[in-house]
């Protein structure tokens, strides 16, 4: 696990957004499960891998759609074991007609569901999603906020985990 210090200036995926910088991690895809110390946070990395959105495709792939970088993901990493004020998090660079900034996908580990955040690239602060996310409409909140329809291509697109031990989580049903 590189943190953004450890990447050469060429290879840093370039802006971040303002809320709480200094707390993220960026690594290149794929990442070594073994490196991530959040349980919650390796389940966020799954879902959004596998759970399917509108549109044929996976949340992975619908980001992917929306500029997310595919070689290098940016996450907040807090450890399981005790308590942080920064719960686990996943942050995406997105460019669409929708959504010129940042998504935040953050756990909400209190009401055991998850927040999004949304920053505009000139924006100063965060806009809160003020729904309580849970598996089942995830999905189609994020399609809500950031697709804007142009489907860009995956071929370049690498898996957000490197896969040692097959699926971890069962496969949901599309909604």
């Amino acid at each position: 696990m590189k943190s953004t210090q450890d990447l050469p200036l060429a290879n840093t995926p370039s802006h971040t957004a303002n809320k709480d910088a200094n707390q993220f991690t960026v690594s290149k895809l794929p990442i070594d499960r073994e490196t991530i110390a959040s349980r919650r946070l390796l389940e966020m990395i799954e879902q959004v891998e596998l759970l399917p959105a509108p549109g044929k495709r996976t949340i992975w792939e619908m980001l992917l759609d929306a500029g997310a970088d595919a070689g290098y993901l940016r996450y907040r990493d807090p450890k399981d074991d005790c308590f942080t004020v920064f719960p686990a998090a996943l942050q995406f660079r997105i460019t669409t007609a929708k959504l010129d900034g940042f998504l935040i996908i953050e756990d909400d580990p209190e009401n055991r569901c998850f927040r999004l955040h949304l920053q505009h690239e000139e924006g100063i602060g965060m806009h809160t999603i003020p729904k309580q996310l849970y598996l089942r409409n995830l999905a189609s909140e994020i399609y809500r906020l950031v697709d804007d329809g142009v489907a860009r291509s995956h071929s370049s697109a690498c898996k957000l985990i490197a896969d040692d031990a097959g699926l971890h989580i069962a496969p949901i049903a599309v909604m």
